[in-house]
């Protein structure tokens, strides 16, 4: 048996918005939550080109929105045994794509990416963080927050600032401002009444931790699991709304939905000007004493936090260095921007292949696993 058709589940920022702001939220804060689906929204430009890599690997590609699934899914139904499904995103709260891979899984298909329970995780950046921990990796001392009160922590925060402020469900950025960067723990708690207020999202306090960027994605194509890692340093920029010390929603809003590092954008960041085109830097290749401490740590990191988390297929994962290269963990996600100037950056870097060629021999690989005994 082989794989025939790829079904392509997405959410689009149009038809979350319209659920937001059903469920209670202004149109402006539906709009700011929506540019988390940034990719989707830049998904259609990049259909030739990933039609033309399922093609090359002898199947065809059907890109579905996630509310027409359930119509079309008893004729997909009718071929699933040389079909896969891949939703795009992670996540349940804000975004509903890996509903997809559950209901996937009780149909039957073969899917792209990691299992329903791990897709399900990885929107909770608290939850994220406690799995970490348990497998052995450093992470800040972290409070998760209720509007002002606290629910729960991992390790105990400093007494004293500064600390840094986010929220715990919400990518891209949405709901990080110039000010979450606070000086006390009063200021804190009340970055994180204003989350709860604006968003209904729960938010992490956390000792602000000075240093860079860093971010590891990964695509399976078959190699060794280090040999594909793209790791790779965000680039500071002073002309970023922080001056570079850490990127905002501000910063963000033009960046979330790029097709490539030249700057087009999706729906949202075409009303606004780019504050700056942003740059990575490949760890990889720096002969730096810092940067092959941050490579060999993150490494190890990783491979321990995939096995444990059961990440496959492809993934992101989060770090910030310290100026001797030395890694603390925030997040990972099971549903990468595929289409955003970062993963772009590092198909290019790491595989050589445009997204479309690199998407189908992952998902020829995924559809070759599916009926091993772990699958039941």
């Amino acid at each position: 048996m082989r794989l025939e058709r790829a079904f392509v589940i997405y959410e689009t920022e149009v038809s979350a918005r319209a659920r937001l702001v059903r469920h209670g939220y202004t149109p402006e804060v539906a709009a700011e939550i929506a540019v988390y689906l940034g990719q989707c929204t830049d998904l259609p430009d990049f259909f030739p080109d990933l039609q033309a890599g399922a093609r090359a690997e002898r199947f065809e590609m059907e890109f579905v929105e996630l509310d027409d699934w359930f119509e079309a899914a008893p004729r997909a139904k009718s071929v699933r045994d040389a079909s896969l499904v891949w939703s795009i995103g992670d996540g349940i709260r804000f975004y509903r794509g890996s509903s997809v891979a559950a209901l996937s899984r009780l149909a039957g298909f073969a899917r792209f990416g990691a299992p329903p329970t791990t897709q399900h995780l990885a929107q909770d950046k608290f939850a994220c963080l406690a799995l970490a921990r348990a497998s052995g990796l450093p992470i800040s001392p972290t409070a998760l927050m209720e509007g002002r009160e606290r629910l729960a922590a991992l390790g105990d925060l400093p007494e004293t600032g500064p600390y840094f402020v986010k929220p715990n469900r919400l990518g891209a950025k949405i709901g990080i401002f110039a000010d979450s960067h606070c000086a006390s723990l009063e200021e804190a708690t009340e970055r994180a009444a204003r989350i709860w207020e604006r968003y209904r999202d729960r938010a992490l306090i956390q000792p602000f931790v000075v240093g860079d960027d860093v971010r590891v994605s990964f695509l399976d194509l078959g190699g060794e699991f280090a040999a594909q890692l793209g790791i790779e340093q965000l680039a500071k920029d002073p002309r970023g709304e922080t001056g570079g010390e850490f990127m905002t929603m501000k910063d963000n809003e033009t960046l979330s939905g790029a097709r490539n590092d030249s700057g087009g954008r999706g729906a949202f960041g075409k009303t606004r000007e780019a504050a700056f085109i942003p740059r990575m830097i490949d760890l990889k290749a720096s002969a730096a004493p810092a940067a092959r401490r941050a490579v060999a740590e993150i490494e190890a990191h990783a491979r321990r936090l995939a096995r444990t988390a059961e990440l496959r297929d492809y993934f992101s994962m989060d770090f910030r260095i310290d100026a001797q290269g030395s890694p603390t963990f925030f997040e990972f996600e099971t549903g990468p921007g595929v289409t955003i100037y970062d993963f772009q950056s590092y198909l290019a870097r790491v595989h050589g292949l445009t997204l479309g060629a690199a998407l189908a021999r992952g998902m020829s690989r995924a559809f070759a696993r599916s009926r091993r005994i772990e699958e039941a």
